[in-house]
């Protein structure tokens, strides 16, 4: 294991309270499933939001989950906009991708741009440390994905057991249970796996930002 306190120390100390824990789950399709949308475009249907509003405060959880055959797109940014507030850090791991699909619904919804414009200028990527090589452990096996780095830093949180255990999965099982029809017994249940999938997301990354805490 090898740790550059000094520029991990500098990195958190760039992060200001309240922290958002964000993270997206898309879909996306040959065919567009909406109007307005290209092939293959990565479109939000679920966010979790995981809130510490001071260093010893109480987490807080937001989250959205869209459970009809509609557009996600605005009930989800309506939402979003009343639970992140004006000023804070907002933290996601692998920024770029939650970055690109502000940018790609404030073109779909201007009156959203200078929410979601603001919104990115926050964002702060907690896999930078892994990522830059400020914090290397052998049994990472050479990954800075989430999934490498929690098992890890917080071997007591696990996606092993969860129904649904990665991006793809969500992605495929939402759109056959709600753009497809399908599933309809069970899609009750299938939302609960969804949620709990997504509130591990950001979970984790709070689990990982109190252990980069604890080298200090």
């Amino acid at each position: 294991q090898s740790i550059d306190k000094d520029e991990i120390q500098n990195f958190l100390n760039e992060l200001k309270y309240p922290l958002y824990f964000l993270d997206y789950e898309t879909f996306s399709g040959v065919l567009p499933a909406f109007d307005g949308y290209r092939p293959y475009q990565q479109v939000p249907f679920q966010y979790s939001l995981h809130i510490l509003d001071e260093p010893n405060g109480e987490l807080r959880h937001k989250e959205y989950l869209h459970t009809e055959n509609s557009n996600p797109v605005l009930p989800l940014l309506k939402q979003l906009r009343a639970d992140v507030g004006g000023k804070g850090s907002v933290v996601s791991w692998n920024k770029r991708f939650e970055m690109q699909r502000n940018e790609e619904m404030a073109l779909m919804y201007p009156e959203f741009a200078n929410f979601l414009k603001d919104m990115n200028d926050r964002m702060v990527d907690l896999m930078i440390p892994f990522s830059k090589g400020w914090f290397v452990d052998g049994e990472f096996l050479g990954s800075a994905s989430l999934k490498a780095v929690l098992p890890v830093l917080a071997p007591e949180l696990s996606y092993k057991e969860l129904e649904v255990s990665h991006g793809g999965m969500a992605q495929r099982v939402w759109m056959e249970t709600i753009l497809g029809g399908k599933n309809k017994e069970t899609k009750d249940e299938i939302m609960g796996h969804l949620r709990k999938y997504c509130t591990l997301d950001t979970y984790a990354m709070y689990a990982i930002y109190k252990k980069l805490l604890e080298l200090f």
